[in-house]
């Protein structure tokens, strides 16, 4: 038994990793635009880029462990119900049962990684995230302003600079012009020969500029205008705080722990309490996606004798769609108070342990047919087709017309490249009526 259960276990496991690591490339490539952006036009240093990358993986890997442990169950199992290996074990006297048991020592100790990565890894990443790129903030804006081009991305701020040159964690402004709005009656204008930014806070900017004169006028006396030069000043520039309504999620809710996380679902108002709540569950639901699923892969993947590996790639892919969807439309509903926080977020893995549990149960007593299941979709495609044909004879051209022979002229049309039922038919019954004629030949000539 231990040398089944090793043998189980390996082919598991390893497809399981190989999974992971498939998946978790595939939604790391939506940041990876980004990272390799900061690597080539070099607004941030290397450290700066591998920690980014280091801190996006914990968050990734939230969704890509339970993805994997449903890979590593069913295109393992997949492949020894091909190679009838588990056929070979159950006639030895191995059942659903035993597999469940061999198999949830993977499963647990993967839940157990999902879990500690998301109650504890990830929030602290992207915090952690969260920080980096306050301090990247200054070099980001400096390459964000193009030259020869107005800005205006500050409030009550218009920049104009002549060139920029790329320069070790930000860009050197040549040729700054910036025009200070606050008073419109009399804007501040600001002329450089060169500027740098520099980051002073989570909202705050300082615009370091060199050699340049500042000029202002009176509104209350026009005739008056004020010239100051400078060797060096330095420009306060607030960067506008996101305004988000009480209905949208809060930015730092990911990054908060689970104690405080539940803390303030205590005693906050009903709005934030419904989001730290569904932040709460869903922390604890994805990690738990490893058991309903596994639950719901195993029978399948016992099942699958014919397809092997790319039947439980298949399966994969369709099971992680449903999960997940079905996930969503329960924080959906959950987020607009049409269900509690607890049953949105749980949605889909009550979902999944029902059918999970329903599956073990009928492949305990006869395995399930997933041929079965082929074959009937294909029988109602082609049923779909037939009446579509007959519904809109014209409007299909690649249907054969049911038509033996179109004269044209006295001669017989090319016949169509594929059969049609009523051809067949027709010829089936012309060779009977041959065969029937030639039985009474032969008896009249006998007699």
């Amino acid at each position: 038994m231990r040398i089944l259960t090793r043998y189980i276990l390996g082919e598991v496991v390893s497809h399981a990793l190989i999974g992971a690591a498939v998946f978790t490339f595939v939604l790391f490539t939506r940041d990876l635009g980004h990272i390799l952006e900061l690597v080539v036009r070099n607004s941030a240093p290397l450290p700066s880029v591998a920690e980014i990358f280091f801190f996006t993986v914990p968050v990734v890997l939230t969704y890509t462990i339970p993805m994997g442990v449903l890979v590593g169950i069913l295109i393992g199992l997949s492949r020894l119900a091909a190679d009838s290996e588990v056929t070979a074990m159950r006639a030895s006297g191995l059942g659903v049962w035993t597999f469940l048991r061999v198999i949830s020592i993977f499963v647990l100790v993967a839940w157990l990684l999902a879990l500690g990565n998301s109650v504890y890894l990830a929030p602290r990443s992207l915090a952690a995230l969260g920080q980096l790129q306050n301090r990247l903030k200054s070099s980001q804006v400096s390459f964000e302003v193009q030259p020869r081009v107005f800005y205006e991305g500050f409030p009550k701020i218009v920049l104009y600079v002549q060139d920029v040159k790329a320069m070790s964690g930000g860009a050197l402004w040549k040729g700054v012009f910036l025009a200070d709005l606050s008073d419109p009656s009399s804007p501040r204008i600001s002329l450089a020969r060169e500027g740098l930014l520099v980051s002073q806070g989570a909202d705050t900017l300082d615009l370091h500029l060199t050699k340049g004169s500042t000029h202002e006028t009176d509104p209350k006396n026009p005739d008056q205008y004020q010239i100051s030069t400078f060797q060096t000043t330095d420009i306060p520039i607030r960067i506008p705080a996101a305004q988000n309504s009480r209905e949208h999620e809060p930015a730092s809710l990911g990054e908060m722990k689970v104690a405080d996380l539940f803390h303030s679902a205590q005693t906050g108002d009903p709005v934030t309490r419904r989001w730290h709540l569904i932040e709460y569950h869903r922390r604890l639901a994805l990690p738990t996606a490893c058991i309903v699923l596994a639950l719901v892969g195993i029978p399948l993947g016992l099942s699958s004798k014919k397809g092997g590996k790319s039947s439980g790639f298949v399966l994969t892919i369709l099971l992680v769609f449903l999960y997940y969807s079905i996930s969503l439309i329960g924080v959906s509903f959950a987020r607009q108070g049409r269900l509690s926080p607890a049953a949105g977020v749980w949605l889909a893995d009550l979902a999944f342990l029902v059918g999970g549990v329903f599956l073990l149960w009928r492949s305990e007593r006869r395995p399930i047919d997933l041929l079965a299941l082929r074959s009937w979709f294909k029988a109602s495609k082609c049923t779909v087709s037939r009446l579509k044909a007959s519904m809109f004879p014209f409007t299909t051209p690649s249907e054969p017309t049911p038509a033996l022979v179109l004269a044209t002229n006295g001669e017989s049309s090319r016949p169509p490249l594929r059969e049609s039922i009523a051809l067949r038919l027709f010829r089936r019954r012309r060779l009977f009526n041959i065969g029937i004629r030639s039985r009474r030949l032969r008896w009249a000539n006998t007699c």
